[in-house]
């Protein structure tokens, strides 16, 4: 887990890091999403491939691949399928929106905040790169 402190001087400085932390959030996910496009199709050629030699009376599904290796926090995988891939790279792409999902939210939020004409300071508490804490202190 990633944590971080960040200090503001004001509100409409701490919703500027919000706005270019979407930014990049917005451009990682359009990369992958590129990515997992080209995943898919992979997948979907090889699915077409396996079900033609189905139909010849080839070899029909293979076991489940013995290519992972779990460590005590982390998983290994050699040589990875397209399914593997695929499935990999979903989560990613999940869990990146979701970040997008609530770190607009939380400027929405915030907009309340930044049309109050009182001075203060902010201290933001990040866990895994969304802020969790906002401290207030008033100047």
């Amino acid at each position: 887990m990633s944590s971080m402190i960040k200090e503001f001087n004001n509100i409409a400085e701490f919703v500027k890091s919000i706005d270019e932390d979407l930014n990049d959030y917005r451009k990682k996910l359009a990369e992958l999403l590129r990515r997992l496009e080209e995943l898919r199709v992979k997948v979907e050629h090889e699915r077409k491939i396996k079900t033609a030699f189905t139909k010849l009376g080839l070899a029909a599904e293979a076991p489940e691949p013995k290519n992972v290796v779990d460590l005590k926090n982390v998983k290994i995988v050699m040589n990875p399928t397209a399914d593997q891939e695929l499935s990999n790279l979903e989560s990613v792409v999940e869990s990146l929106n979701n970040k997008i999902t609530m770190l607009t939210a939380i400027k929405k939020d915030l907009e309340v905040l930044g049309s109050l004409d009182v001075e203060v300071k902010l201290t933001v508490v990040y866990l895994e790169g969304l802020p969790k804490t906002l401290i207030i202190k008033y100047v």
